[in-house]
């Protein structure tokens, strides 16, 4: 619905120029914008509208038909002035403009909501696609931009100032701390320009909240009945990156990798696994010393002189680390399945931590 502040400023600006008393009034006779004179007889605003009249006079008042049948509104106009009449035809003139950009925002805004959610029957997302004259033959990247310190309203003012010259993009809150922008891209690398995008993004509002901001997306939707399919991408982006990578601040959900299997993975099925790796062995006991020079050992390829001389320790002194690893945990890391197996097992436990506290 148009806000009501929109159309009593107008009626003010009407009053101050013409001098006339106006009031907008609904089917019930509620004064929804103006100066209500004098409690309305709903019977007279039921016959009016259903006439074929658009103009009705009663004493020094005139009454005026505004919009549609769907959404009739009754403007009254009041004052001694010769041009009342033509001063009230202009005033429903401006005053079906100003609806009709309010009802324009309100079916795009509610658009684009029920094709995030999948709502749409493909028959209705044609229809509006046609109507809203969007391009069928146009690419769609979807965007989900989070700041868990920061108001959706106000990441969607900044994202909707930067995209003001965009008329073809739709920016929207889908989630408390999350605004959607569903972006048409017709550049002939889609995907270099998603990642150039996402990283505008969180610069751009990180900069003016001062708050962390991260930005994942989808796969590239080729057509307006996969943007639902994307959304629900970027969604999981956001989840798994908080998981696996939480340092990443724009997530790709093609560059997931193996965390996004492990996050589909049932908790029965990780609990089996990590019981066959670990046995007894609790892997959260391990401290921040041993897993950097696991994981440091891991990034090297395995290389032990890299390693030692990057974490400024004794090639002999890595040796023992690692064969006292191989003690505790019962993997041998100097081995490629051993330390594959490792870091899956060390995702796995995120990923069972992450949902216990989630629970909680």
């Amino acid at each position: 619905m148009v806000l009501n502040r929109f159309l009593q400023e107008c009626m003010k600006d009407f009053f101050d120029i013409t001098k006339l008393i106006m009031a907008l009034y609904d089917k019930n006779g509620t004064c929804v914008a103006g100066a209500d004179q004098e409690c309305q007889d709903t019977e007279v605003f039921r016959r009016f509208l259903e006439s074929s009249a658009d103009m009705q006079v009663l004493g020094n008042r005139y009454l005026f038909k505004v919009g549609d049948e769907e959404r009739g509104y009754i403007l009254s106009v009041s004052g001694s002035a010769k041009d009342v009449y033509q001063m009230g035809q202009l005033a429903v003139k401006q005053i079906e403009r100003i609806l009709e950009m309010g009802y324009n925002r309100e079916d795009r805004s509610q658009f684009i909501h029920n094709l995030l959610l999948d709502n749409l029957l493909p028959i209705d997302i044609s229809n509006y696609a046609k109507q809203m004259n969007i391009s069928p033959e146009c690419q769609w990247a979807v965007f989900l931009v989070e700041g868990k310190d920061c108001d959706a309203y106000d990441m969607q003012l900044i994202l909707k100032k930067l995209l003001e010259e965009r008329a073809s993009d739709f920016i929207v809150q889908m989630e408390e701390h999350g605004v959607v922008v569903v972006r048409c891209l017709e550049e002939a690398d889609a995907e270099k320009e998603m990642d150039r995008v996402a990283h505008c993004f969180t610069d751009i509002v990180s900069e003016k909240t001062s708050c962390r901001i991260r930005t994942s997306y989808g796969t590239l939707a080729h057509s307006l009945r996969e943007v639902s399919h994307s959304y629900k991408e970027a969604k999981m982006a956001l989840e798994v990156a908080e998981i696996f990578c939480s340092s990443k601040t724009v997530i790709s959900y093609e560059e997931l990798g193996i965390g996004r299997l492990i996050y589909q993975l049932p908790i029965p099925l990780c609990e089996m696994f990590l019981k066959e790796v670990f046995g007894e062995f609790d892997p959260k006991t391990l401290d921040e010393d041993e897993l950097m020079t696991i994981y440091q050992f891991m990034d090297n390829s395995l290389n032990l002189s890299e390693t030692s001389r990057q974490l400024s320790v004794h090639r002999n002194t890595l040796v023992y680390r690692l064969e006292k690893l191989k003690k505790m945990i019962g993997l041998d890391i100097h081995q490629f399945e051993d330390a594959m197996t490792f870091k899956i097992a060390m995702m796995v436990s995120d990923y069972m931590g992450f949902l216990k506290e989630k629970q909680r």
